[in-house]
């Protein structure tokens, strides 16, 4: 019998558990289907896959009913699972204790059938121009404090994302799926390594699908920040052409931002699984990039080829 991972996205009702998904599955040009989202009935299976494995995404409804079923019936909807990604609508500031209470239900099985599942726990709807709201920033770090206090055996990440920052979102799943593969720590430090001697801003790479696999960004000025994201996100459509035609002509593309930023996508084939490498720098330290950029290829090969 074929072999799933299973991932567990589940949250009080409209806290924006199926528009992440339907994100993840557009990248782009998903805000329309978004806003006639209709609430999920029960669960909805979502298959996926990453590297090596196979995914399958459990988006759970959450209104009243169907969480009274999920609890009755913990073992059917909770039991094996390998990572359980939790929402909870930071600008519902009325609902908070509802959803830490279903997010104790939750762990509470966990516990008792003695199942170590690692958690993310994403503060959704963290739209852009929230970012510099001092009540909004001091209720994430109060519903922090309370879940590390009452769940320190538990492996917990936080994550913030908006249905407007599509990188928040590509985040949010790579991060939990790097759980599972003790090369993702290897990688993550052969990034580190490369981004100093490029002198980049930021070093990405991403499967076919489009989900990040292991990134690493430089210290980034916050003007630069909104242009980073920007050529990022370019990469993003680029990457699908990339791999929707195989007759595109070059196996990588260049781009300059404002004339201040070098942006550069490399396609990577390898072992019939491809992968893309986005890299950013200033402009004028683009030559080192690219001269040294085949040794970062040959070590990054060889960590993907474990992987896959």
């Amino acid at each position: 019998m074929e072999s799933f991972l299973k991932i567990i996205i589940s949250g009080l009702d409209n806290a924006g558990k199926t528009s992440i998904l339907t994100a993840l599955d557009r990248k782009y040009d998903f805000a329309k289907d978004i806003v006639h989202l209709k609430p999920t009935i029960r669960v909805q299976y979502h298959k996926m896959n990453f590297l090596a494995s196979k995914i399958i995404l459990w988006d759970m409804g959450g209104q009243d009913q169907y969480r009274e079923i999920y609890i009755k019936y913990q073992d059917v909807y909770f039991d094996a699972t390998d990572l359980l990604i939790y929402v909870i609508d930071i600008q519902d500031t009325e609902r908070f204790k509802n959803s830490l209470e279903y997010l104790d239900a939750i762990l509470t099985f966990f516990i008792e059938s003695e199942m170590d599942v690692p958690l993310i726990i994403t503060f959704h709807k963290f739209d852009p121009e929230l970012r510099g709201n001092a009540e909004i920033l001091n209720q994430i770090d109060d519903l922090k404090k309370k879940i590390l206090n009452k769940y320190s055996n538990f492996k917990i990440l936080f994550q913030q994302t908006s249905i407007y920052d599509i990188i928040s979102i590509i985040q949010l799943v790579s991060y939990g799926l790097s759980v599972f593969d003790d090369n993702f720590f290897d990688l993550s430090g052969l990034l580190e390594k490369f981004l100093v001697e490029f002198k980049s801003q930021a070093l990405i790479v991403f499967d076919r699908n489009g989900i990040i696999i292991s990134e690493y960004y430089n210290d980034i000025e916050p003007d630069q920040y909104v242009e980073l994201l920007e050529s990022i996100k370019e990469h993003l459509f680029l990457l699908k052409r990339m791999e929707e035609e195989p007759s595109y002509e070059y196996d990588h593309d260049i781009s300059t931002i404002k004339h201040r930023l070098f942006s550069y996508l490399h396609r990577l084939n390898l072992k019939s699984e491809l992968f893309f490498v986005s890299a950013v720098t200033k402009e004028h330290q683009k030559e080192e990039l690219l001269e040294k950029f085949p040794d970062f290829l040959d070590d990054l090969s060889k960590i993907l080829s474990e992987m896959i």
